[in-house]
């Protein structure tokens, strides 16, 4: 979702609320040059298990990794680093204990921000706050937003209790699906999440899928956000983008910017 000479300039990641280092194994990766990483947490039992779990995730290459036991809502300023990871973590703090945390972690970063929270109306109302504090703060929104207007998914939550927000299908092992009570193979994870760049010439994309696109008889229904709001789009069969209509799916850039 992200353009990838963008994440390939991270070459180092402060990992904010790590746990036990799941956001870190995202970032390993999709930065393929990223060499060092520093994880924060309040449980030192957590960050044992990620600096275990961290070794299989760099899968060979040379990374550096620093762990720091610190509460992230008494601690204000931080180590300086290309990428600046949030995950999970906004939903916790009080509000202006969420406004202090993004502008500490948007002024530790060089380059990159990147937060995400659950795919709830709630989760994204934290992630909208923090895309209107960056942008005031000169920040610039790579994704999922294709423009830094306001957001008209914003607007739409009030009136169609509908909200921003993506999904990823999570694979479930036996001990999973038995802690969860599920009896499925899979589960789809929901969230909300938001890309902010220091750099103003950052790629985005000119549009974003909202949905799964709706699949008819001799026509594709497209659900996209962009800078003129969210529109319904429809492809058919004699379009030139039918097949990239066909290819695209919840969450991507339409049209695809993100290989280029």
């Amino acid at each position: 979702m992200v353009p990838g000479h963008v994440l390939g300039g991270v070459h180092t990641l402060l990992d904010l609320g790590a746990g036990p280092g799941t956001a870190t194994w995202a970032a390993l990766a999709q930065c393929p040059r990223l060499d060092a990483v520093l994880q924060i947490d309040r449980s030192a039992a957590l960050l044992g298990i990620g600096a275990r779990l961290g070794v299989a995730a760099a899968e060979g290459r040379a990374v550096a990794l620093t762990q720091r036991v610190a509460d992230l809502a008494s601690t204000d300023v931080w180590p300086s680093s290309d990428a600046v990871i949030g995950a999970y973590i906004l939903t916790e703090l009080s509000s202006s204990g969420r406004a202090r945390l993004v502008a500490s972690a948007w002024g530790a970063t060089t380059r990159l921000l990147v937060l995400v929270e659950p795919g709830t109306p709630d989760g994204f109302g934290h992630i909208h706050e923090a895309r209107s504090a960056l942008i005031a703060a000169g920040g610039h929104v790579i994704a999922p937003c294709p423009h830094e207007g306001p957001c008209p998914m914003r607007a739409a939550a009030s009136r169609e209790h509908d909200w921003c927000h993506f999904a990823v299908r999570v694979p479930r092992t036996r001990r999973h699906r038995q802690v969860k009570g599920g009896t499925l193979g899979y589960e789809d994870e929901k969230f909300a999440y938001l890309v902010v760049s220091r750099e103003a010439d950052a790629a985005r994309a000119e549009a974003r899928v909202l949905r799964h696109p709706r699949i008819e008889k001799g026509r594709i229904l497209l659900t996209l956000c962009s800078s003129d709001g969210v529109q319904r789009h429809v492809v058919t069969r004699r379009d030139a983008a039918w097949r990239a209509a066909r290819k695209s799916d919840w969450g991507d850039a339409w049209p695809d910017l993100t290989s280029s």
